[in-house]
């Protein structure tokens, strides 16, 4: 290089030198970050359990029709809320309402014939009032005729005559009594209600009656004037002839009580026919009832397998209903670790990123096959029916009172084994080792490195460095809204 050019290059290298001095920049300014803040604090630390079950309706039960047949109508949907009671389904019953109504005529014409028997028995007995009348006509035909007798054989004396007497008056009652069964059964004969047979023998009992009272008549009057010699034979005829009829009249009662034991076979016969007759009208309009499906409980259609055209079997599940007021999951626990789970104890329960507390109820006798594990019923609280059965759902459960700080797994940055988060302190990321503990619910257990009331980055921690300015998002709001 030439002495002249030499000079001219350091010249301008010092010219520069003192341009630069003279008009120096400004230092560069960092932009200031926009993070999420959170205050860490103490928790209660949970025992981690990688449990999970799918959600249960507490109870459940399938419904189906008793009998098949065709379905007629729907009364509920798949979701519907319903009570117990509450119609979920006809069948078609038109060949129900024909049984129902041919049982029914069954009924009325067993009641007709009930009747019947009832009025025939009543008649029987009739017949035998009158058959005991003739008896007692009979009855006092023979003693007339034997006082009759007495008094031919011995004549007349003042006791004899007072039996005479007497003996008038019987036969004049049994008589009056015999007329009025005559005349009884004549109209219960021309009415339909008693055999001719039964006429005649009533007749006949009047007929013997009024002979009866003859006789007395004119014993008292031999009694009273005394017989001769013929009218002591016609005497001894005469009782002969009432003790025949005496017998006859007897026979009379004894045929009457037949027909009143035919009777009553009657009508006993008529009542069986009556009852069953009943019992075939209560076993249609049952069958008949069965056609209508009803609810067993309250709660939600979980589900319905019928449609309506669609023939349904007897014992076929249609419809199955749930209480999802309440919510079950069953837990499979390994056995090494069951002894921990008592009932009653609090267990979390987490869907997406909701959680709940549920309750230990049921803790099962025994293993469940091939996995060895215990199940473990917890009940959840659902009173908004926004958590559904089937739906997988995580479990946890907190031992005793024992807390930590636990902080979102966001906020935690790993390099190489190194994980450190970023305090808030005096608006600046100051990055901070920390140690971590176990995972639960996107949270990490920090067991060193932070205490109670610092305040770290939890959204945006990625992209900063140590020592960046930062500004909580509530913060921003506020200053804006300042401004305005």
């Amino acid at each position: 290089m030439s002495k002249t050019y030499r000079s001219i290059w350091i010249s301008g290298v010092m010219l520069s030198m003192m341009l630069t001095g003279c008009s120096a920049a400004p230092a560069a300014v960092h932009p200031v970050n926009t993070v999420s803040l959170i205050q860490v604090k103490e928790t209660p630390l949970t025992t981690i359990y990688d449990l999970s079950g799918t959600l249960q309706a507490r109870t459940s039960s399938p419904v189906s029709f008793e009998m098949g047949g065709t379905v007629d109508s729907l009364g509920a949907d798949i979701g519907a809320t319903v009570s117990q009671g509450t119609i979920l389904a006809r069948l078609d019953t038109d060949d129900l309402d024909l049984k129902v109504a041919e049982a029914q005529q069954a009924v009325q014409q067993a009641a007709a014939g009930r009747s019947s028997a009832t009025a025939s028995l009543s008649n029987a007995r009739a017949v035998r009032t009158a058959a005991e009348a003739s008896v007692a006509a009979a009855q006092a035909q023979v003693e007339g005729a034997r006082s009759k007798q007495q008094g031919v054989l011995d004549g007349a004396r003042s006791q004899q005559k007072a039996q005479a007497r007497n003996a008038v008056s019987k036969a004049q009652a049994a008589y009056n009594q015999a007329q009025s069964a005559a005349k009884r059964a004549e109209a219960l004969y021309q009415n339909g209600l008693l055999s001719q047979q039964e006429n005649e023998q009533a007749q006949t009992a009047l007929s013997n009656a009024e002979a009866a009272l003859n006789d007395a008549k004119e014993q008292l009057s031999l009694t009273l004037e005394g017989a001769s010699t013929s009218d002591r034979a016609s005497a001894a005829a005469a009782v002969k002839q009432a003790q025949v009829g005496i017998e006859s009249a007897r026979a009379s009662v004894s045929q009457a009580e037949a027909g009143i034991q035919q009777a009553e076979a009657g009508v006993e016969q008529a009542q069986a026919s009556y009852d069953q007759a009943r019992v075939a009208l209560d076993q249609a309009r049952l069958a008949r009832s069965k056609s209508i499906l009803k609810s067993p409980l309250s709660g939600v259609v979980l589900d319905k397998t019928i449609s309506a055209g669609q023939v349904a079997g007897a014992g076929t599940s249609a419809f199955t209903i749930g209480e999802i007021d309440h919510l079950k999951v069953l837990l499979p626990v390994p056995d090494s670790e069951i002894g921990q789970w008592k009932k009653g104890q609090q267990v979390s329960i987490t869907l997406y990123d909701e959680q709940r507390t549920g309750t230990i109820t049921t803790i099962y006798p025994k293993t469940n096959d091939n996995t060895g594990s215990i199940s473990v019923e917890v009940q959840i609280a659902n009173p908004k029916h926004d958590w559904k059965p089937g739906q997988v759902v995580k479990a946890s459960r907190q031992i005793g009172a024992k807390k930590g700080i636990m902080v979102p797994i966001a906020a935690v940055i790993s390099t190489d084994d190194a994980p450190y988060v970023f305090r808030n302190i005096n608006s600046k990321a100051v990055r901070t080792p920390v140690q971590t503990g176990s995972l639960y619910n996107n949270q990490l257990v920090i067991t060193s490195g932070l205490k109670p009331g610092d305040e770290i980055v939890t959204s945006g921690a990625d992209r900063l460095f140590d020592g960046d300015p930062i500004q909580g998002q509530n913060q921003l709001s506020a200053q804006g809204a300042g401004q305005q």
